[in-house]
């Protein structure tokens, strides 16, 4: 996966912050010399994640059965379908009711499903990954059409109904349900939950998020209800509340790699020239990896004064995540300019530039705000996937490096990076 990469490559450049020098004023007349000095100075720019850290990755309700105009419960002889988008690091879970009883809910184990086997996506029939749960909200009834849903308050914990031992029958989940996925390409999955003919049930509207290992999002086996809509879910076949609160903490998160930077002349374009291919120089690993490394020697190597920074400022190094920051310091020339790099580590070849030609330099001291100088770059050097999802599909696209236009649907970059300078007095 791309971001373990990224961070194992930023491991190794622990408490790197290299830099090189690149003398200006041998281009300058002997009478300028004096003017040049009093010009230079030493500037400090931060770069921060200031993307918000969610916790789920894609999430969403499902309220009209297949087939059907209007939302409501799926009976038996019917279903319920969606799509979502899903990488090797994700799983998914989902709840809906069984509809005739007092607080069931048929959903996978806490953690979820995974959704791939060996970077391989997970196909057919997964009904076995499926369980009856009793919520502990309200007291069981007899399950059926005259369940009159007048149970007490439970103030019980999540467990499974086979676990609860009420003596009611319930059908089991292969007779009543049956669950299949299907890849649609380009890290997309679609799931149908069919509802046999004979099931004990209806089953409500579905709840359904993706999110990565580790996470619990809907609910903890022997543990209360959370408050966060399982509650009506599980009772009335409400999946609203739960859906909305999946959704609102739902959404693309990614690292910001070590950040390359380079001092040059206006008519320099020392990183990549837009709408052309790639160098050849480094920027492929830096789009592609997230190491500057090899970009940084051939700036070197060919006299450019310019470095990397992969040191944190809590003292820590690797990739940014949200809250993170960077901050270093340059010495340069005002009227010289500089150009700034870091791979957006949620993807496969795209980077955060200032664009070929840079930014200038100024003799301005008061802190300024570049974040709206700086725009997402397509390296051209791989076949973007869905944002986030990270597959190990790597296509070689020999395209050009360009403006992001892609299809896909990426934050503002306000919403994932601020980049500021400010001139040291």
């Amino acid at each position: 996966m791309k971001v373990l990469r990224m961070m194992m490559i930023a491991a190794l450049l622990t408490g790197l912050f290299v830099q090189c020098q690149k003398e200006m004023e041998d281009d300058l007349p002997d009478g300028d010399l004096k003017k040049a000095s009093w010009l230079s100075g030493t500037y400090t720019v931060t770069v921060e994640n200031v993307a918000v850290d969610y916790p789920f990755f894609e999430a969403g309700v499902v309220r009209i059965p297949d087939g059907e105009s209007s939302a409501g419960p799926a009976f038996p002889g019917h279903a319920f379908s969606f799509s979502f988008h899903a990488g090797p690091n994700h799983k998914l879970s989902f709840a809906s009711m069984y509809g005739l009883s007092n607080d069931g809910f048929y959903a996978p184990v806490e953690g979820g499903i995974s959704l791939y086997d060996s970077g391989a996506p997970v196909t057919g029939d997964i009904t076995s990954e499926l369980h009856l749960w009793d919520a502990g909200t309200q007291v069981n009834q007899m399950p059926g059409p005259d369940n009159p849903h007048s149970g007490a308050d439970e103030n019980g914990v999540v467990r499974k109904m086979s676990d609860v031992g009420d003596g009611y029958d319930y059908g089991s989940v292969a007779t009543n349900l049956m669950a299949s996925l299907s890849y649609e390409g380009n890290s997309m999955f679609r799931l149908t939950i069919q509802v046999l003919e004979g099931s004990t049930t209806a089953i409500s509207p579905i709840a359904w998020v993706v999110h990565t290992d580790g996470k619990t999002p809907i609910f903890k086996e022997g543990v209360a209800d959370e408050g966060k809509g399982l509650e009506p879910l599980a009772e009335m076949g409400n999946a609203d509340p739960l859906g909305h609160y999946l959704a609102w903490n739902s959404g693309y998160v990614s690292p910001v790699a070590p950040v390359l930077w380079v001092l040059h002349e206006k008519k320099d374009k020392p990183i990549f020239t837009e709408n052309t291919p790639d160098y050849g120089d480094g920027l492929e690993t830096l789009a592609e990896t997230g190491n500057p490394e090899p970009l940084f020697n051939s700036l070197t190597a060919g006299g450019y004064a310019a470095g990397f920074q992969a040191m944190r400022t809590d003292g820590s190094s690797g990739p940014l995540f949200p809250g993170q920051k960077y901050m270093f310091s340059i010495e340069g020339h005002v009227g010289q300019s500089l150009s700034l790099a870091s791979m957006l580590g949620a993807s496969n070849d795209i980077f955060f530039s200032t664009g070929d030609e840079g930014l200038k330099l100024d003799n301005g001291v008061a802190a300024k705000d570049l974040t709206h100088y700086v725009k997402l770059y397509d390296a051209g050097t791989e076949v973007n996937e869905y944002p986030g999802t990270q597959t190990s599909a790597d296509v070689v696209e020999d395209g050009k490096v360009m403006l992001l236009d892609d299809g896909f649907s990426y934050p503002d970059v306000d919403q994932l990076i601020r980049v500021t300078i400010q001139k040291n007095e």
